[in-house]
């Protein structure tokens, strides 16, 4: 596919994706779903990539969301949209991801249905980074998952952020705070097992 045409094709599926929205807010119990799914299927992969933002970034991002949106979003991830890509940007060299995950990060506090969604996005991270976690503790060290994970950080669970990237964790005050947490359990453990083993310990 031409850059040209690439940029007919996103601006096709937003135009669309505007259309729908409107029919949505004028008539929310009468809205057709099933025209939803099928934009969210034909969309799936419009990641614009060395064109600009993607069809997802352009529809999500920077919005007001609600039911409408959180359904775009499952239906587009069951379609195969992979919410950690990361894709050459309009300058055909910076790689950015399909989704800003920082926005959604900061919308979540404000809106119940951006929380949802950075929740659906959440267990995704579980599944799709939580085997690649290393043995060693030391983070992860290929570069392209890094990059990815640089990407994405908004929406990889604390606990799991700590132990793929302890460095970036600690420059995320959520994630920050959950590697304390998790100091703080594990320090309640030893002192636990210490407690128990005098305990149980003979004396005679």
């Amino acid at each position: 596919m031409s850059q040209q045409n690439g940029h007919i094709e996103i601006n096709d599926l937003i135009g669309e994706f505007m259309d729908l929205h409107e029919q949505w807010m004028r008539d929310p119990e009468g809205f057709d779903w099933s025209a939803l799914e099928s934009l969210a299927r034909k969309g799936a992969t419009a990641y614009n990539e060395g064109a600009g933002p993607s069809f997802h970034m352009l529809a999500l991002d920077g919005v007001q969301h609600g039911e409408f949106h959180e359904r775009f979003l499952t239906h587009s991830v069951d379609a195969g949209f992979d919410t950690f890509k990361v894709v050459r940007g309009g300058n055909g060299e910076a790689m950015l991801p399909v989704l800003c995950h920082s926005w959604l990060a900061d919308a979540e506090a404000m809106n119940p249905s951006s929380a949802r969604m950075r929740a659906f996005l959440m267990e995704l991270a579980k599944k799709r980074f939580g085997g690649l976690v290393p043995e060693s503790g030391e983070g992860v060290k290929d570069a392209n998952l890094i990059r990815i994970i640089e990407a994405c950080a908004e929406s990889i669970p604390a606990e799991l952020l700590v132990k793929l990237m302890p460095e970036m964790a600690k420059r995320h005050d959520w994630a920050a705070r959950a590697s304390e947490d998790l100091g703080a359990v594990e320090g309640r453990i030893s002192n636990a097992e210490m407690i128990i083993e005098n305990n149980s310990r003979v004396y005679g």
